[in-house]
């Protein structure tokens, strides 16, 4: 039983299912597949139950999970210990963003990453919710921020605060709007996000509240230019509210339909590997000083 199966297990608890752990291994589906059976013909137990849904986890399998776990901390910790040996080792950390978080935020952020290890090489990426929890389960970043519930097996969250989202319109359709009745909103143009957007469910959910089926829809992944979509009578969207209040300011001809309002949760996500790597320690004392402690 080596590391790669070990691997290979701890994946496939993690999502369930084996063409995504498959793929988040880049491997092909039969090799994970003879690996889990390696693991189960070492232990002479059964590891998982296929289901409907994908691959289900046995009272064994369960039970052998944190083990696992516990053995991949103890495995990155030791191989980031050994990369830090070398003269020439560069410290990095990569961090993923969503959009509706302050560029102020974020800025305080930075400078209290660079406070706290200067010589740290800090790459920061943007993306959906979606978006960053992939990269974050593929490895490709130490930790990320997410809207909404992030009840992910293998994921570890911190939660942050949560942001207040309103409806906003054209300005000059909102007297009208706001005289019709409530169901009347779903023969307006909905501006939304794709799947991969951490609001998307929680639209769909405000849609389910109100008994609202939209019949017409656009789809536009990039905060800003959703709100000039509005601006420009295309439609109408749900937005975090500091940024219609920003937009407002800056003379974008919106309205906030304050009634109609929605609030998502924000957290910082991290792989349970990781729990134990230096650099994700330090991303997660640093968010927590800036969000929870209310500076750096």
């Amino acid at each position: 039983m080596d590391y790669n199966q070990i691997k290979s297990f701890v994946t496939v608890a993690h999502h369930g299912n084996l063409t995504q752990a498959a793929e988040s291994l880049h491997l092909s589906q039969p090799a994970v597949s003879a690996q889990i059976k390696a693991v189960e013909k070492h232990l002479n137990v059964v590891l998982f139950q296929r289901t409907s849904g994908g691959m289900a986890l046995t009272r064994a399998g369960e039970a052998f999970l944190p083990e696992a776990e516990q053995l991949l901390q103890h495995h990155h910790r030791l191989a980031r210990f050994a990369q830090s040996l070398s003269e020439h080792y560069v410290e990095h950390a990569e961090i993923g963003l969503v959009h509706p978080i302050l560029s102020s935020r974020v800025t305080t952020l930075t400078r209290c990453i660079r406070h706290h290890n200067p010589d740290l090489q800090l790459h920061i990426q943007y993306g959906m919710s979606g978006e960053i929890l992939e990269r974050v389960q593929n490895k490709t970043l130490q930790g990320g921020f997410y809207l909404g519930a992030a009840n992910h097996r293998g994921i570890r969250s911190l939660f942050l605060e949560d942001i207040r989202y309103c409806l906003i319109c054209p300005a000059k359709a909102a007297a009208h709007i706001q005289a019709d009745d409530p169901t009347d909103l779903e023969n307006y143009t909905w501006i939304e996000m794709s799947g991969l957007s951490g609001g998307r469910k929680y639209l769909q959910q405000f849609w389910r509240r109100h008994r609202l089926s939209p019949k017409h829809q656009i789809i536009c992944d990039f905060p800003q230019t959703i709100i000039d979509l509005v601006g420009d009578g295309m439609g109408m969207a749900m937005v975090p509210i500091h940024k219609a209040e920003a937009a407002i300011a800056a003379g974008k001809p919106i309205a906030m339909l304050d009634q109609f309002q929605q609030t998502l949760p924000l957290q910082f996500i991290y792989l349970d590997e990781y729990e134990q790597d230096p650099v994700l320690q330090l991303l997660r004392q640093c968010v927590s000083e800036v969000w929870l402690n209310k500076g750096c």
